[in-house]
């Protein structure tokens, strides 16, 4: 995680005027609307009215569904009629009429444009007649339940869905359909096929409304208080946190304040999107190192030719919507927006303020407590996925309250789980709670575990889940009080958090003496999620299951036993039968979880992008490039390549220092060239008696540029062939030519990146092999060109895979849809939440895993944790007083104490710098 409080770089600068795609700034606009209207719902799909684009009229609406859909209505109908003798058939104007200009502009139109472009009506007929059909088959509805109850629940949600002039007479065909077959529908059917229903229901993720989140509802309702406030904000990853201060800058000024300045990035870039006025504060030791983008400037100078904004007066702040800024700027910030605006108009908004929390000693804690203790701002948001809980800031709310006279406290809690990212474990096991022990007290102390942190229903895998629900129920293994209908009092009550909830109830009202033969029973069915290829060794042999003919030998063919054959073997000799292989390749991969991401198992890594975060990032990259078996004569020719590169660059950087160098001197860039510009390109020696500096600088710089662009030419490009890049064609054919590959993802990197990175300075040249790879490294590096241009690939999902240290997790918001935590690890129980939580961020519901590496950090994950070291900082460092806990309790101390204490901090960090130069010597 970059935590280096720096102003932004040129890059930077230039990612956030990338405008969002089209679905993100409906979002966007969703969020703004949100803020005057918390239940405001959009859909963006098309009824046949606002398809055609003409004016509403019940004349016409009848028109147009005698013409486009009566037919379709009619066959449906007469079923219904027949089976159900209470049915009432719709009352339709048959011979509705309009006027000739309304009927020469339909003309155009008929079924097949209507298909094509997705029209609603014609959705929910489709499902309408696939229920009715289906019924009709089987008129008790039990051979065919699962079509049956998965057309009815699409259909009862689809009409609830925000759909523009819908046609009247198909809402009521749906509502009558609705009614006549609900007593057909049996709630446990629906929780029981919930995967396919819920989860994986196209029509459902596809047309559903857009709305906000509830803790979006709240923390919007409680931010028009005017009161000072302290909230809590506590919500899943990937729900809109970070996205919720452009809709609160519609009532009040926000400075966020952000210590992964990617997310304050990203934010940035977002706000520009949606048309609103921001400012930086990165890197600042007072208000002048502040910048204002174009959109939030006021007084600056017009470029006469083009008209554009020119200089910009960074001290003038009054349009400021947003500020964000680092934690080591954010008092320079706070002093800035209070020149401008009164106090109780702004929130301070800390994204992730755990973030180094979980370290008992860091250089940016005194930061924190510093801003804490002289922050002026009385509206004061926390937001955190990991926040610690109410009960637990025993020392930071009081605090809080003593100072702002009237403030009050708000704790926002969110559990929404739209979608299901199960934890698979070393073995490629799906681990759930009912899986980690046989003692039903064991159970049930991690049950009331999941129903303090409900977050943790995100990670539950919903197919196992509804198993278990099934099994019980079935077998009657639970207490009276966990009959369906007191939980699911109506099919507006079965949704996937509703169904994750009962279950985590669900283990805490299992009859106690069923526990070890329902435990028993689950684990001897247990399956494997991500199967072991045990098609294909580690090398890339193929490994087939040979049939004995004899003492010591094996054949994978039919021998030819007829006789007349010619010898083939002169000498006795023993084979060792690919049986054996088997067995030892079943011993060696055994607990690997698919981690062989280079060859055998990546076809298991589907739909997007993977992050493997691991604190020995050395140690996975050779891994990978070991893996992927690179021949010799390969390899070798890629280093050549790369060292000859690496000899290039050096030159480079050299002339580079030379040019900014000569620039620094010259006070500002190409001087002498604009010397020459203003005195008319005329009469050069007299310009050089006048400026001879400025003269021969400017023919070093054009010397030095020429030599620059003659070494570019020379940087050789480095390519791999597609059986080394994992999913490619040819590498799915050498290592799973046998498997299931739909959704296999590979990367897509241009042959201008692979140059650019071939032709950065310092760079590991086993991370430039590991990019031809389509794997991008992720760690604190003195080049920042190399981390940009793996972020903007990240961005755009053309990697294959990312490689991060843990610390990088708080300042990763890409859309990964696996992950892989490391065995070298050492998480707290927080930090987990924070590293599983990179994965899934996707609007929309793909097959992801996180994939544990070590069975301990799961048993963590689902255990309490005695003392958390989050919780003592927060408690400690969020303080106008100097707190100390000692074990049981959070005692004041002196000041000369924490002076102390802040001294040994800087002599130990002192030291290890000395170390480092110590090695480099």
């Amino acid at each position: 995680m970059d935590l280096s409080q720096r102003k932004l770089n040129r890059s930077e600068w230039d990612s956030i005027e990338i405008p969002v795609s089209k679905e993100e700034l409906d979002i966007l606009n969703l969020i703004v609307k949100g803020y005057y209207d918390v239940n405001v719902k959009i859909n963006n799909h098309n009824s046949i009215f606002t398809f055609l684009k003409i004016e509403y009229s019940e004349k016409i609406e009848d028109y147009l569904f005698n013409k486009f859909l009566l037919e379709r209505v009619l066959k449906i109908e007469r079923i219904l009629k027949t089976n159900n003798t209470n049915y009432v058939q719709l009352k339709i104007d048959s011979n509705a009429k309009i006027n000739s200009a309304d009927k020469i502009r339909l003309e155009r139109f008929d079924d097949k444009s209507f298909k094509k472009n997705e029209i609603y009506e014609f959705i929910l007929l489709e499902h309408i007649e696939k229920l009715v059909y289906e019924f009709e088959k089987d008129k008790n509805g039990r051979n065919n339940a699962f079509n049956i109850h998965f057309h009815y629940y699409t259909i009862f949600k689809l009409i609830k869905n925000n759909i523009l002039r819908l046609n009247r007479h198909i809402i009521n065909l749906t509502n009558s359909v609705l009614q006549l077959f609900e007593e057909n529908i049996n709630y446990l059917d629906i929780i029981r096929y919930a995967v396919e229903i819920i989860e994986k229901n196209d029509s459902l993720l596809k047309y559903g409304d857009l709305t906000l989140y509830e803790h979006q509802k709240e923390i919007f309702t409680i931010c028009k208080n005017p009161k000072p406030k302290l909230i809590l904000y506590m919500a899943p990853t990937g729900t809109g946190k970070t996205l919720t201060p452009i809709a609160l800058s519609e009532g009040k000024k926000i400075i966020f304040v952000c210590a992964a300045r990617h997310v304050g990035l990203a934010l940035a870039k977002a706000a520009i999107s949606a048309k609103k006025k921001i400012a930086f504060a990165f890197g600042c030791s007072s208000a002048d190192d502040i910048r204002l983008h174009y959109f939030a400037a006021k007084v600056f100078t017009r470029n006469k030719r083009t008209g554009g904004i020119g200089k910009v007066d960074n001290s003038v702040g009054d349009n400021v919507e947003i500020m964000i800024c680092d934690i080591r700027s954010y008092l320079s910030a706070m002093y800035y927006m209070l020149a401008f605006f009164p106090a109780k108009d702004i929130i301070m908004y800390w994204d992730e303020p755990t973030i180094t929390l979980d370290y008992d000693k860091h250089e940016i804690h005194s930061i924190i407590t510093q801003n804490w203790r002289e922050n002026l701002i009385p509206n004061i948001v926390l937001s955190s996925a990991t926040l610690p809980k109410q009960n637990e800031l025993t020392e930071t709310i009081p605090d809080f309250l003593s100072k702002f006279t009237g403030g009050r406290l708000y704790n926002i809690v969110s559990h929404d789980c739209k979608k299901s990212i199960p934890i698979i474990n070393k073995d490629g096991f799906v681990v759930l709670p009912h899986y980690l022990s046989s003692n039903y007290n064991d159970i049930l102390t991690i049950a009331r575990h999941c129903s303090e942190y409900l977050t943790l229903m995100r990670y539950f895998d919903l197919k196992e889940v509804v198993v278990f629900i099934n099994y019980i129920y079935n077998n009657n293994y639970a207490t009276n009080r966990m009959i369906l209908n007191r939980h699911f009092e109506n099919l507006d009550d079965i949704n996937m958090k509703n169904i994750k909830q009962y279950y985590v109830t669900l283990l805490q009202n299992i009859l106690t003496e069923k526990w070890p033969e329902i435990y028993s029973n689950f684990i001897q069915l247990r399956k494997p999620r991500i199967l072991e290829n045990t098609n294909i060794d580690t090398k890339g042999n193929k490994i087939i299951k040979a049939r004995s003919i004899g003492p010591g030998v094996s054949s994978n063919k039919t021998p030819d036993i007829s006789g007349g054959g010619s010898l083939i073997r002169l000498a006795s000799e023993q084979i060792v039968s690919n049986s054996i292989k088997v067995e030892k390749l079943e011993k060696e991969v055994k607990g690997t979880s698919g981690v062989y991401v280079s060859t055998k198992d990546a076809y298991t890594l589907t739909d997007g992008p993977t992050i493997f975060i691991s604190n020995d990032i050395e140690k996975i990259a050779k891994f990978c490039i070991q893996q992927a078996n690179i021949p010799t004569i390969v390899m070798d020719d890629l280093t050549k390549k790369i060292e000859y590169n690496n000899i290039i660059n050096e030159k480079l950087h050299i002339l580079e220092s030379e040019i900014n160098l000569i620039e620094e001197s010259n006070g500002k860039q190409g001087t002498g060239d604009k010397y020459f510009a203003s005195k008319g390109g005329k009469d050069t020696k007299k310009i050089s008696r006048e400026c001879p500096e400025e003269l021969e600088n400017s023919g070093k710089l054009n010397k030095f540029r020429q030599e620059m662009d003659s070494l570019r030419a020379l940087i050789k490009t480095a390519t791999l062939n597609d059986t080394f890049i994992p999913n490619t064609k040819l590498h799915l054919e050498k290592w799973a030519s046998e498997l299931n590959i739909k959704g296999a993802f590979t990367s897509n990197i241009d042959e201008k990146t692979v140059c650019d990175i071939m032709a950065l300075n310092g760079i590991e040249n086993s991370w430039k092999i590991l990019l031809m790879m389509g794997i991008g490294v992720f760690i604190n590096h003195n080049n920042i060109t190399y981390t940009e241009i793996m972020k903007k690939m990240a961005d755009e999902q053309k990697l294959y895979m990312i490689i991060a240290s843990s610390d990088y997790i708080y300042g990763t918001n890409y859309q990964f849809c696996h992950g892989f935590l490391s065995k070298d690890l050492i998480l707290t129980q927080e930090k987990i939440i924070q590293a599983m939580g990179r994965i899934g961020r996707n609007n929309i519901q793909q097959t992801y895993t996180v994939r544990f590496r070590d069975d301990e950090q799961i048993l963590k994950l689902f255990t309490s944790e005695t003392e958390k070291p989050e919780i003592i900082n927060m408690n400690r460092l969020f303080n106008s007083r100097n707190v100390r806990w000692n074990g049981v309790e959070y005692l004041e101390v002196e000041e000369e104490i924490v002076v102390e204490e802040q001294e040994s901090v800087v002599e130990e960090q002192e030291s290890v710098v000395e170390e480092v130069f110590e090695e480099v010597e």
